[in-house]
């Protein structure tokens, strides 16, 4: 993999204490990625759809936007257990997986390394999902809104950093992206007929719906089936709940336990 590709001349890149580093850092890393057919699926299909060279390119995208996110965000990315497939008394085995092999940078390695031990993550390959699976279920969240959010979502995702990119700009212009709209956004559930250990799809609807952590999010009261009256009153008392001194000691307690996912 060249050390030219051009996603290294949109993002930010690591400190670098010689040119000899440099040059460890950027050099790639080839891996055969454990992914859920959804997660292949979508990577394929946005690959198409933004105008990405090949997988790989957009698999490093989405390893360069949860590397840009708050510390905040990571916390949310890494540290909330999602049920998009846990499919709660399924064996691992029952899960069915498939490969993508596909090149990283070196520095993207290490920093998948990083979070997979300081979050206690089982394995990079199981980091990986959980930046799928945060990403589609944004894209997804808002596709349950309408149809049009979400082509909206998904489009503005694959955009960060690509502005002076001549492939996003010919691919819009061509309206690939549009194909979205005649397909599921971030997941495609159909899917889910042919893996064992699966929930129902109107289940996996509900998992995606709530794994939008935060009770005062849109998702939540997506998920709670609320009226904006309903939601406004909901949260009014919550937050003489969450004012409390009591909820304040817990949360003092919950940052101490958790302390910092990344520097």
């Amino acid at each position: 993999m060249s050390l030219r590709l051009g996603d290294l001349s949109r993002w930010a890149l690591p400190p670098m204490a010689s040119p000899r580093e440099g040059v460890y850092l950027l050099s790639s890393v080839e891996h055969a990625w454990e992914l859920m057919p959804t997660h292949l699926q979508w990577i394929q299909d946005c690959t198409a759809r933004y105008g990405f060279d090949d997988d790989d390119e957009t698999l490093r995208h989405l390893l360069y936007l949860a590397n840009s996110e708050s510390p905040k965000h990571k916390k949310l990315i890494f540290r909330i257990k999602r049920c998009l497939h846990c499919h709660v008394g399924a064996r691992g085995s029952q899960h069915k997986k498939v490969i993508l092999r596909a090149n990283i940078h070196q520095f993207q390695w290490e920093w998948l390394q990083n979070v997979t031990n300081k979050c206690e993550i089982k394995s990079v390959e199981k980091s990986v999902r959980i930046v799928c699976d945060f990403y589609q279920s944004r894209v997804q969240e808002a596709s349950l809104r309408s149809q049009e959010e979400g082509v909206a979502k998904e489009r503005e995702m694959f955009s960060v950093r690509r502005e002076s990119d001549a492939r996003l700009a010919q691919a819009l212009e061509d309206g690939t992206y549009l194909q979205a709209k005649n397909e599921t956004q971030g997941c495609n559930l159909d899917s889910l007929q042919s893996d064992p250990a699966a929930c129902s799809a109107e289940e996996t609807l509900k998992a995606i719906r709530k794994c939008q952590v935060g009770r005062g999010s849109t998702s939540y009261s997506t998920a709670l089936g609320e009226t904006a009256e309903e939601t406004a009153a909901r949260r009014s008392k919550e937050i003489l709940i969450e004012q409390s001194e009591e909820a304040k000691r817990d949360r003092l307690l919950i940052r101490k336990a958790l302390g910092s996912v990344m520097g």
